[in-house]
């Protein structure tokens, strides 16, 4: 009688293993849809398609707008351009000769530090080259981003005492750090 139990005892016990993997099974389809990965033949897994928060790609094309205020209104990392009002043609001037003086840059570098700011806020703990990398951008287009950053940083520094207050020229530069971008 005890060989019986024993084995009815086992039995009952199979259900409870298959719902278990079915489960892990469930969790692990559910995960993989959140994470898209991509598994290269000489590489572990690498995340190439991951969320952002909510209101991130808006602030990404925010700030390369007003990065490229300061690159004569070209393409900034795959975003679009800057473009003046139609109807300013001394604005429209300003941009595409690249006739700034400093209190643009100080307005300018304000917004950018507001934008990167709340990327900042809303995807913490991730560098901007992974939050480019998510919003879908290509190496090229990482490399532009960052490095215009790092110009509108340099321009800021050397403009700092002169029209862009230390504040700003301070707060752009902390941010970049605590975005992974290093200054040049």
């Amino acid at each position: 009688m005890k060989d019986s139990l024993s084995a009815g005892a086992r039995l009952s016990t199979a259900p409870l293993i298959i719902a278990l993997a079915g489960i892990v099974a469930m969790a692990m389809v559910a995960y993989h849809q959140l994470v898209r990965l991509d598994v290269g033949v000489a590489h572990a897994p690498r995340v190439v398609t991951a969320r952002l928060a909510p209101g991130t790609e808006g602030l990404l094309q925010q700030t390369a707008e007003h990065l490229s205020k300061m690159q004569g209104g070209d393409s900034i990392g795959g975003f679009p351009g800057f473009e003046p009002p139609g109807d300013d043609e001394k604005y429209r001037r300003k941009i595409k000769d690249r006739d700034y003086n400093p209190q643009d840059v100080n307005d300018w570098v304000k917004e950018i530090n507001n934008f990167l700011r709340q990327i900042t806020n809303k995807n913490r703990g991730l560098t901007l080259e992974v939050i480019l990398q998510r919003q879908g951008l290509n190496r090229g287009q990482i490399d532009s981003f960052i490095n215009t950053l790092r110009d509108t940083q340099a321009t800021a520094a050397g403009m700092e005492g002169h029209g862009v207050s230390e504040a700003t020229a301070k707060t752009l530069e902390a941010l970049m750090k605590v975005l992974g971008v290093s200054t040049w």
